[in-house]
C-alpha cells in the first residue's frame, strides 16, 4: 500500500509542476478535480503519508521526502478513496477484505477458514490470512513486508 500512495504522491506532484502544495489543493485535487476520493479521504491520504515519511510538512505546505520526479506513473493510475480507507485498517481486516472482494467466500467463512488454519498451523491468524488469500489468488504483495515486521516485533 506504501508504494501505491508513493505513486499518488508523485502523480500529484508531477502533475502541478511544483515542489510544495498547500494541503488543502492536493486533497481538494484527489476529491474535485479527479473525482477520485472524498475530501475527507484526501486528507487521510495526505495524514497517511506524513506518518509514513513520504512527505514533510512546512508551514501549510506539503513537500515530498522523496525523489518524486523519478517515479513512472502507469498509464490509467488511479487510487481510489475506498484504498485510502483499507490503510486504516489492521492488517487482518485488510487480508479478510481483500479475500471477501475477490472470492466467492463470505466474511465468516473467511474469518473460520483463517481461525481453523492459524489453529492448524500455530501461526498468528494474520499469516493463516495470507496464506488464505495466495491460495486464492487474491494480490497480497503489498501486505508482506507489514505481515514480516509484525512477525518480527512480536
Amino acid at each position: 500500500m506504501m508504494e501505491e500512495l508513493k505513486k499518488l504522491i508523485a502523480f500529484i506532484f508531477q502533475r502541478s509542476g511544483k515542489e510544495k502544495l498547500h494541503e488543502k489543493d492536493i486533497y481538494m485535487t484527489l476529491s474535485f478535480e479527479l473525482g477520485w476520493m472524498t475530501p475527507k479521504q484526501g486528507r487521510k491520504a495526505i495524514e497517511k503519508a506524513l506518518e509514513l515519511g513520504l512527505v514533510k510538512k512546512e508551514g501549510e505546505e506539503i513537500l515530498p521526502n522523496f525523489d518524486y520526479k523519478a517515479i513512472e506513473i502507469p498509464l490509467g493510475f488511479k487510487l481510489d478513496g475506498e484504498k485510502i480507507e483499507e490503510m486504516e485498517m489492521d492488517l487482518l481486516s485488510r487480508t479478510v477484505s481483500r479475500i471477501v472482494s475477490n472470492t466467492k467466500l463470505g466474511e465468516k467463512k473467511v474469518r473460520d477458514k483463517i481461525r481453523k488454519l492459524a489453529e492448524e498451523l500455530d501461526v498468528y491468524p494474520e499469516i493463516a490470512a495470507l496464506l488464505i488469500a495466495y491460495k486464492n489468488n487474491v494480490k497480497i504483495d503489498d501486505l508482506i513486508k507489514e505481515a514480516k515486521e509484525m512477525v518480527k516485533s512480536s
